[in-house]
């Protein structure tokens, strides 16, 4: 469950990297989620479906966790999504393109991983400690 109260310039200040940071994972995680849907459309091979259908769920997950602590720390979230959409759409072989999202799911795991033990307050990186776990769970991780 998520926690209602927002920061106030009180209790804690974000830095502007730490804001850009987390736009950033946020526009990527939005193209992940977006890349499991368009993929989806792709297949319908059972087994494929099963894994995109998992990886979008954690995706959009970590969209809704994400997208929360921006609005938490009093900042407008952003929009867009990442250029790993096209670069993974443009993989026409699904089989290749589930390596590309693979690599994608570990290289957001290493920038939450590298991040999290710095990561003020403490809400904030238990936040960003379910988005970890999501990516390590991942099938394709």
């Amino acid at each position: 469950m998520l926690p209602d109260t927002p920061v106030t310039s009180s209790t804690f200040i974000p830095s502007h990297d730490l804001i850009d940071w987390l736009r950033m994972l946020l526009r990527a995680e939005r193209a992940g989620a977006r890349l499991m849907l368009d993929s989806a459309g792709q297949t319908d091979d059972a087994g494929l479906l099963r894994r995109l259908a998992q990886l979008h769920h954690g995706e959009a997950e970590s969209c809704r966790r994400l997208r929360h602590c921006l609005e938490r720390l009093g900042v407008e979230p952003g929009q867009g999504m990442g250029e790993f959409h096209a670069k993974a759409m443009a993989i026409p072989d699904l089989e290749a393109r589930m390596q590309f999202i693979a690599r994608g799911q570990r290289w957001v795991a290493r920038q939450v991983q590298e991040r999290l033990p710095a990561l003020e307050p403490a809400w904030l990186r238990d936040e960003l400690t379910v988005v970890l776990q999501l990516h390590q769970a991942s099938p394709d991780a």
